[in-house]
């Protein structure tokens, strides 16, 4: 039977990645807070890994963007967006996400399936750097988190519970970690970037506030506060906190067994042993 042994929140800026994959200095603490997500990533030893995140207008912008979809290919590679990050070449499990796939919608979720996708940085970026490579079969789940209108919080937090259900019911032999990837606050090319580069982070208080609310282990008052007109505060980019939310809603809330916060960023790196 298939279970949920793990969670893990984690940010996914290409540019910390790229200094990561080359030593720099200058991101060593990074390097130490994705080493510590890869530390308890190794002790939760998953066969597959669902990650949330949300398609930077890489996978399906020129066609449609779907509120939901899940990735039900057999390989994806990847970065599509970055061709100077580490690329790779990763088995989905098929098997797993057509289940999940298919219980969520009987469910009244309206999540489509992709069958043919590449991955992009949000997926790459963040596995590379606690891992060096992706050697675990992954199941990507999209949220629209940067095209308006976005889902509401309540609703991500309910398709977790949705995607547990499904993990729960399958009769696979598989040991599931669900990441949630992505910033609280962030603002990419828009008005409220900083004045030497094109991203911002506009409300490094409500990222701060978001994070001590996950280490209270208080999910519902992160979902009850992430209203519209907050993560519009947050800067362009903060929809990607629904990401979270759908990783939150997997399992029942509790404090995490690490989480460290950088405000300043925008974000927080938090993990959850659960069935370990």
């Amino acid at each position: 039977m298939a279970e949920i042994v793990g969670a893990l929140g984690v940010p996914h800026n290409p540019f910390v990645a790229l200094a990561l994959a080359r030593g720099e200095d200058s991101v060593s603490e990074a390097r130490r807070l994705y080493d510590a997500l890869a530390s308890e990533l190794r002790a939760m030893n998953p066969d597959t890994i669902v990650i949330v995140t949300t398609d930077h207008y890489n996978v399906f912008f020129e066609v449609s963007v779907p509120i939901f979809s899940i990735g039900v290919a057999e390989r994806a590679a990847g970065p599509c967006d970055y061709p100077q990050l580490p690329r790779v070449d990763v088995a989905l499990d098929a098997e797993l996400a057509r289940e999940i796939q298919a219980s969520v919608v009987a469910e009244d979720f309206d999540v489509g399936a992709s069958r043919e996708l590449e991955l992009d940085h949000t997926i790459t970026a963040p596995l590379c750097s606690m891992l060096g490579t992706v050697d675990v079969a992954l199941v990507p789940l999209f949220v629209s988190g940067s095209l308006h209108p976005l889902p509401r919080a309540r609703r991500c937090f309910a398709l977790g519970r949705a995607v547990r259900r499904a993990i729960e019911r399958s009769p696979l032999a598989r040991r599931v970690v669900v990441v949630g990837s992505g910033a609280f606050s962030f603002e990419v090319g828009g008005p409220r970037m900083s004045e030497d580069s094109h991203v911002g982070v506009p409300d490094p208080a409500w990222a701060a506030h978001v994070t001590e609310l996950l280490a209270a282990g208080d999910f519902e008052r992160v979902v009850a506060e992430a209203t519209p007109a907050q993560l519009e505060a947050a800067g362009n980019a903060s929809g990607e906190l629904l990401d979270w939310l759908v990783m939150l809603g997997t399992f029942d809330a509790r404090p995490p067994t690490f989480i460290e916060a950088q405000p300043a960023e925008g974000h927080a790196y938090a993990a959850w042993r659960l069935g370990v």
